[in-house]
């Protein structure tokens, strides 16, 4: 899907090929890297001048089919990717095509798949904002494939070149009648790919994580009054897949099997077999695993409100943050009307400045936390695009028990070190000159990850040595020296020279002599605590705080041999008392 320039014989078709390209080679080879029983499968489909397709449609060439990628696969993509000209001469391109039968040919694709698929996306790369212009049949047909696709569970991604001379019009097609918004979706599904490829690749590569509910509960303002949200984790670590045990001699499988052994007759036990213990007051207090699975419950899932504080006390400790936060929406599917309550509530919330505290217990058997719930409204750009979706951010706060408190500085800094206002402007300097105007974490990739990913494609793919890749998270050393360079030198200048605190003299050591003897190292005789201490320990169940040489002499004290391992020692005392 491309336009025409002026001249006739060039036309758009060489970079947005290529990117169409190089974006199928970047998904493959993450897809064949991250791969996983329902990772999504891929295709690629292009209007060409050839044909290639099930229903025999004109001007609509599948070059590879809906499955799982492999090295030869992308291999080929390289091949079309560093050749433009070689696609030309095998497939060609054409602007007679329909572009519903184009949606046509992808659903068809996802129903004769041979895996489930857990996502089915389609990534539209075009600058071409209105196919089959003047052929409102057709564009109405496309507008019902979409809406086919879209209920089927389909999502479709527009990633737009600029046509030449103008802008792209989102809103003249594909705008809501195409490309429409998730029900659940917390961001766009257009994106300007006019630019840098590597700009377009990285989008592409933001988008091939699914957004899915974390948790639907609901949330009760009071006995009888309850509505339904919904979270969603809007940040959560990346991290390395897991590796897989390989026979080494033949490269199969290897089935993990975890098998409990009784440590007294070394008979192989099931889990009904088993109980658990916890050690109170010296003694093994004995639960079945039903009575721990009940210990563990705390009702059923929910957010409970607790009450509201000013939003200024909340947000002045952000460090107070336990993990990563979710975002809520209401869920209208498990509560009718849920919409309407949420929306009134988050309003007079934002609009009075508070926030909610509540105990959240997100599934059964969770235990419960103390979270707060930052109002969010809608803002929108200058086309009427959301930017911020409306939500409350839900915040894990710490309980009394997970507050630590810092030892208190033993001495004033400002007494010992005093404040020199030329310093303090040197300082300022450098703060301004090296400020970051436009930071965003978007433009800063994992290095681990991307590095490990591109281990696993040079031995995948059988290469010699891996792609290099730029680490982001390194500092620009010379654009550093070049501004702040000559403020190092003043700041050093504006410190007054640190005081080097007079040494005492020492008479020197005889060296030893190498033909000397080592000298045995003399062990240190420890007291044995008193008894009552020791009972009062075994008691309330604190025999662990004793450390093996307190234990140890306390049973020589008392006439028995000691053990070696600190659970046996232990176990020693607690037979000594319980005797």
């Amino acid at each position: 899907m491309h336009l025409r320039l002026c001249t006739p014989r060039k036309t758009m078709v060489d970079p947005s090929f290529k990117m169409c390209f190089a974006v199928l080679r970047t998904t493959s080879s993450r897809r064949l890297l991250i791969t996983t029983p329902t990772s999504p499968p891929s295709s690629s489909t292009e209007p060409s001048k050839k044909s290639q397709n099930s229903h025999s449609f004109e001007h609509i060439y599948i070059y590879q089919d809906l499955e799982a990628p492999y090295a030869r696969r992308i291999s080929d993509l390289e091949a079309f990717e560093q050749s433009p000209d070689s696609f030309e001469r095998d497939i060609g391109s054409s602007d007679e095509y329909a572009f519903h039968e184009a949606l046509w040919i992808c659903n068809t694709l996802f129903s004769k798949a041979a895996k489930k698929q857990d996502s089915k996306r389609i990534f539209l790369l075009t600058n071409n904002d209105n196919p089959n212009a003047g052929k409102i049949d057709l564009q109405r047909s496309a507008m019902t494939r979409a809406n086919d696709l879209h209920d089927t569970g389909a999502i479709l991604h527009l990633f737009y070149l600029k046509p030449p001379g103008r802008e792209f019009d989102y809103d003249v097609f594909f705008k809501d009648k195409i490309v429409k918004m998730e029900e659940d979706d917390t961001g766009t599904n257009h994106h300007d790919a006019t630019g840098k490829l590597d700009d377009l690749l990285k989008q592409v590569r933001q988008k091939e994580f699914k957004k899915r509910t974390a948790f639907r509960i609901p949330f009760i303002l009071g006995d009888d009054f309850e509505f339904g949200v919904q979270g969603y984790n809007l940040v959560a670590e990346t991290k390395l897949g897991t590796y897989t045990y390989l026979v080494a001699a033949t490269n199969e499988e290897v089935a993990v099997v975890t098998s409990y052994i009784c440590k007294t007759t070394a008979q192989q036990l099931s889990v009904s077999d088993m109980d658990s213990y916890y050690l109170y007051g010296g003694k093994k207090v004995v639960f079945s695993k039903e009575e721990v699975a009940a210990i563990k419950t705390f009702g059923e899932p929910g957010l409970r409100l607790i009450g509201f504080k000013p939003l200024a006390e909340v947000l002045r400790k952000p460090y107070y943050n336990l993990k990563h936060s979710s975002f809520l929406f209401p869920d209208e599917e498990g509560y009718s009307g849920s919409s309407a309550v949420f929306i009134q509530f988050l309003a007079r919330v934002s609009a009075l400045q508070k926030a909610v505290i509540c105990s959240f217990v997100p599934r059964k058997n969770a235990t419960p936390r103390l979270v707060a719930l930052l109002p969010q409204l809608e803002e929108f750009d200058g086309k009427g695009n959301v930017l911020r979706p409306s939500g409350f951010h839900l915040i894990h706060i710490p309980f009394s028990d997970d507050v630590r408190k810092p030892p208190a500085p033993e001495f004033d800094s400002t007494i010992r070190i005093p404040i020199l206002q030329e310093a303090i402007g040197v300082v300022g300097e450098m703060i301004d000159k090296t400020t970051l105007k436009n930071f965003s974490c978007d433009n800063y990739e994992n290095p681990t990850i991307q590095k490990h990913y591109e281990n696993l494609q040079a031995i995948a793919l059988k290469r010699d040595m891996a792609a290099d890749f730029f680490d982001h998270t390194l500092p620009n050393e010379a654009a550093i020296q070049k501004r702040i360079g000559r403020l190092v030198a003043r700041l050093e200048d504006t410190l007054p020279e640190p005081e080097v605190p007079q040494s005492i003299p020492s008479t020197p050591r005889k060296r030893k002599q190498v033909s000397d003897p080592p000298t045995p190292r003399k062990k240190e005789k420890v007291a044995p605590p008193s008894s009552e201490d020791v009972k009062a320990l075994w008691e309330n169940g604190q025999l662990k705080k004793l450390t093996v040489v307190s234990l140890t002499a306390f049973l020589l004290s008392v006439g028995v041999a000691p053990a070696k391992k600190k659970d046996d020692l232990i176990q020693q005392v607690d037979d000594h008392f319980s005797a």
